[in-house]
């Protein structure tokens, strides 16, 4: 919105009844309402020099400032109206995150809960070989490293239940003789608890690590009083929402 201040309306009127008027108002504000710029319009009207009154054009010039005045609150109360509107459609989008899965960027630690999925992505550069998964526990304990061989380069996607892990929609090998079994000879998976994952391989004749993000769940959101978005999630660390890489599916 742009302000009317006290010296453009010196200028705009240039006669003392109205630069009195002006004086009063400016004491309790910068900025100029459409009631304070009608009450200049009256005091100039009913202080002028009868034997030269206001010229028709100048008078019709001073209406469409008016005007132009009017429409400028009107514009900035309708752009209020659109953010407020604009926030409330952000939190019932992000409230409906609560109790979901998310992959946050740049989150390389998980929580395994029995019966769900971690899912992962990394960013697979162009010339890498040799990429091997890499999952350690929160005691630093590295409880499994799959051999993925060549991988395209761009986006790679996993899923791990504790047990069993999918990269790019494809079972990988793992040494299931590693896992104790029930009673009915099923395996038992990973203990839940917090993870680390990272994905190595060979590039340009070094070990490089890629960048891996990996999902949490939402506990709760918040506005924050930018209206920023945050997810609370289930490690007790916080996200944006323009953060969240993928949305997931729960099990």
């Amino acid at each position: 919105m742009t302000d009317i201040t006290d010296s453009s309306i010196y200028a705009l009127y240039g006669n003392s009844a109205a630069t009195s008027a002006v004086s009063t108002t400016s004491e309790d504000s910068n900025e100029l309402g459409q009631d304070e710029f009608l009450q200049l319009m009256i005091t100039q009207l009913e202080n002028q020099d009868p034997t030269d009154p206001s010229e028709g054009a100048e008078f019709i010039s001073e209406l469409a400032q008016f005007t132009t005045v009017e429409n400028l609150e009107e514009i900035a109360t309708s752009i209020e109206s659109l953010s407020s509107s604009f926030q409330s459609s952000q939190a019932l989008q992000a409230s409906s995150l609560v109790g979901g899965n998310v992959t946050i960027d740049g989150n390389s630690t998980s929580t395994l809960y029995w019966g769900d999925i971690v899912y992962g992505t990394a960013d697979v550069v162009s010339g890498a070989s040799d990429l091997s998964l890499q999952i350690t526990n929160s005691a630093g304990e590295m409880v499994e490293n799959v051999d993925l061989g060549s991988q395209s380069s761009g986006t790679l996607s996993f899923k791990w239940d504790g047990a069993n892990l999918e990269v790019n929609g494809e079972l990988m090998d793992i040494d299931y003789s590693q896992f104790e079994t029930d009673e009915d000879g099923n395996i038992i998976p990973h203990d839940a608890g917090e993870y680390t994952f990272s994905i190595v391989g060979s590039y340009n004749g070094s070990s490089t690590a890629m960048d891996v993000n990996t999902s949490q769940f939402v506990e709760s959101v918040t506005i924050l009083d930018d209206g920023t978005i945050q997810l609370n999630l289930d490690d007790g660390s916080t996200a944006t929402s323009s953060e969240i890489a993928s949305i997931n599916e729960t099990a």
